[in-house]
């Protein structure tokens, strides 16, 4: 509290403090005069010493008057605290894929030789930890949890500055309506400077249908192109690479023959290794061809064509250092690419093994739509394998055309074999509502902690996430079990104590979830509102088929039926988890099941026409109850390999990496 000053004493000093005491003035005295010499220096000196002191006293009062402190509010969300650097979500996926070791590609210091005779170099990728786990080759992928549509693709062909962020994402019926859009851009560029246009594929094996798809169709390009006034002679010329687990250069210089083009297109081969360095391709193309485009003075139009969003981790550490290149390098990006998962990494192709039978679930990158996790990576029993359309493009890829003023083109999916495929098309009038944060992961994860509501969602989905090993025992619940009756129970009996952990777990969330609900009601971001609502939803809807799969395995338990009578070729081969509309425990659960229907209700049709409306809908279909089917396999599908005269037997076919 300000204190007033102390009343000073003015008064002379007696001898005792040793000042010089005044002389006492007489009535008699003469009096002196102003005008004298000696009383105008001794004025003038007194108002030099007093405004040097005032001005003093008065910088000195400038740093001692504080302003009142702004009153600071400390919310907390969720013991234990957020930690300095969020957690990363770590994924391991099925028996397909495993991560690169090295990387081919060109050394990126040194790439200022000109385009001719390059040698590749090894560029090691980034290391990541691979526990064992119950896959076979189960990759461990790292996702640091450190805005989509900006508008409608209304106009193509405007004058566009550079540092202009471009519209970001077109949705498109085919390839034809894609590159019909990016011959009326280059014509544009072309109107403005020469053009050096790059095309880079994607290596991986469900690319070569379309790489023939744009072969047949790119000389229309080229067509439209030269039919402009702008594109006489040289002032177009193209470029060929693709990308994998490595890089390579399909052309040795720039070229303006469509023949070449072509037979460059024709030589991009298949990589097996189910890697797609998407960030660093796309550093390295670019890396090598700008001493090219300087000195030609040419605008670079990188076309990237690719069906998957690129290796988790090449994406984290490298998109930054690609976006920063492409703009050094006065590049415009366009992406020919899919849509994205909705809150997932991956779809999940169905594969049949020609020989044993087994059926696996190959993991193919086509996500996630935004840079943080913000969906629930468990489906309530284990890992997610589900494919549910997000609306968007995948973050990496929709963030770099928009940084660079190019244009995202998200072709429709090809879901015919994907796992649980729930393919919906959304208007992008109201998926603009819910855009995701394009700004950098690193922004991204500064906001976070600083916004409540992000900070309580993105706690609970990281407590509650199948892929950290320290939860992983209690979050994986088992699905399937032996054929075997002793077996069975004694794994009944090791699931029945895992619940009380796991229901535990739930309890917590749904307990934070719901004392922090006035966050979601504060909040203005329509997306996040959304999330909360299907998180919340979804947490008492697994607590209660939680509850729901303990009690029936008990009644199972306890009265096994017998497996269904099949012909002799179909092997039982034990019991699988289902869900059910049918209820084991009603008067546990009933609560539950009520409040998660009203609230997922309450989505379907507040979101609807959303990614959030289809999993709510999704949710509800799946019923909340659980029951064991029986599981046969089909001997007749083994197809055992037979050596040929007296020679070996083949080699045994190895499971695809997409």
């Amino acid at each position: 509290m300000h204190q007033p000053a102390p009343t000073a004493n003015w008064s002379p000093s007696g001898p005792d403090n040793g000042a010089t005491p005044l002389a006492p003035t007489t009535e008699g005295a003469p009096r002196r005069s102003w005008l004298r010499v000696e009383s105008i220096h001794n004025s003038a000196s007194f108002l030099v010493s007093f405004m040097f002191h005032f001005g003093l006293v008065v910088v000195l009062a400038m740093y001692t008057i504080l302003e009142p402190p702004t009153k600071q509010i400390e919310l907390v969300v969720i013991e234990p605290e957020l930690e300095e650097h969020i957690k990363p979500l770590e994924i391991e996926l099925d028996e397909s894929e495993k991560i690169a070791e090295e990387m081919t590609i060109a050394n990126l210091t040194t790439t200022e030789q000109g385009l001719q005779g390059m040698v590749e170099a090894s560029l090691t990728a980034p290391q990541l930890e691979m526990p064992p786990t119950e896959f076979d080759n189960a990759p461990l992928v790292s996702l640091e949890a450190d805005a989509l549509l900006t508008k409608d693709t209304d106009s193509l062909i405007e004058d566009m500055p550079l540092g202009t962020v471009g519209s970001v994402q077109a949705v498109v019926g085919d390839y034809q309506e894609a590159m019909d859009q990016i011959s009326q851009e280059l014509i544009w560029m072309l109107s403005h400077n020469k053009v050096l246009v790059i095309w880079l594929f994607d290596q991986s094996e469900s690319m070569k249908d379309d790489q023939e798809d744009i072969r047949r169709r790119i000389h229309r390009i080229y067509a439209e192109v030269g039919l402009s006034e702008h594109a006489r002679g040289d002032a177009l010329t193209t470029a060929v690479a693709s990308f994998g687990q490595g890089f390579l250069m399909h052309t040795k210089a720039p070229t303006n023959d469509p023949a070449e083009v072509d037979q460059a297109i024709a030589a991009v081969p298949v990589d097996p290794s189910g890697e797609e360095m998407f960030s660093s391709a796309v550093a390295e193309v670019l890396t090598r061809h700008r001493r090219y485009a300087k000195i030609a003075d040419r605008k670079i139009a990188l076309i990237v064509v690719t069906d998957e969003s690129g290796n988790s981790a090449d994406n984290e550490s490298r998109l930054e250092t690609s976006i920063g290149i492409a703009k050094a390098t006065d590049a415009r990006v366009f992406v020919l690419g899919r849509e994205a998962v909705f809150g997932y990494p991956y779809a999940h192709v169905r594969w049949t093994h020609p020989e044993n039978g087994t059926d696996h679930l190959l993991p193919v990158d086509r996500g996630p739509e935004a840079a943080i996790i913000e969906q629930l990576q468990t489906d309530g029993f284990g890992k997610r394998t589900d494919a549910l359309a997000s609306g968007f493009g995948p973050f990496e890829q929709v963030r770099l055309a928009k940084e660079t003023g190019g244009i995202f083109f998200m072709l429709p999916g090809e879901e015919s074999n994907v796992n649980n495929a729930i393919d919906r098309r959304y208007e992008p009038k109201t998926m603009d509502m819910y855009r995701p944060d394009l700004r950098s992961r690193l922004e991204q994860v500064g906001e976070v902690k600083k916004d409540p509501l992000k900070t309580l969602v993105t706690k609970i989905i990281y407590d509650l996430n199948p892929y950290q090993e320290s939860v992983a025992d209690v979050i994986e619940i088992q699905q399937s079990f032996s054929p075997d009756l002793r077996m069975f129970r004694q794994q009944v009996r090791q699931q029945q104590a895992k619940m009380i952990t796991y229901i535990t777990y739930l309890d917590r969330a749904i307990e934070v979830a719901e004392k922090n609900r006035d966050l979601r009601d504060d909040s203005t971001s329509l997306r996040w509102s959304a999330n909360y609502d299907l998180l919340y939803g979804q947490l008492l809807a697994y607590r209660a088929r939680a509850f729901e799969y303990g009690a029936y395995l008990t009644k199972f338990a306890e009265n096994p039926p017998a497996p269904p009578k099949m012909p002799p070729y179909m092997e039982f081969r034990g019991w699988r988890l289902a869900t059910t509309d049918e209820l084991s425990a009603p008067e546990k659960t009933e609560a539950d099941i009520s409040l998660s229907r009203e609230i997922l209700q309450y989505i379907r049709e507040e979101h609807e026409g959303t990614p959030w409306a289809t999993r709510a809908t999704w949710e509800i279909k799946r019923g909340f109850g659980v029951k064991l089917e029986p599981v046969f396999f089909d001997t007749r599908r083994i197809n055992r390999p037979r050596p040929v005269g007296n020679g070996p037997a083949p080699p045994p076919v190895q499971i695809p990496k997409l």
